[in-house]
């Protein structure tokens, strides 16, 4: 999801975002850990984790500026 997509989403909808990417990147860090194969592919971690933080971002821009 694009910057300009996650601007124009209420801040209930990124903050529902947020818990769901939470959710899968935890899920996938345990299966990343906890597994000798680890997952499919790993780039998918950064990629959350790259998702979670330009959603709290633009979050933290709307409390800001308001």
């Amino acid at each position: 999801m694009k910057i300009a997509e996650i601007k124009n989403l209420s801040a209930e909808e990124i903050a529902a975002q947020i818990r769901d990417k939470e959710t899968e990147l935890r899920s996938l860090r345990l299966k990343h850990n906890s597994t000798a194969q680890g997952v499919e592919n790993p780039g998918t971690i950064a990629k959350l984790r790259k998702a979670i933080a330009q959603l709290k971002t633009v979050a933290n821009q709307k409390k800001v500026n308001q």
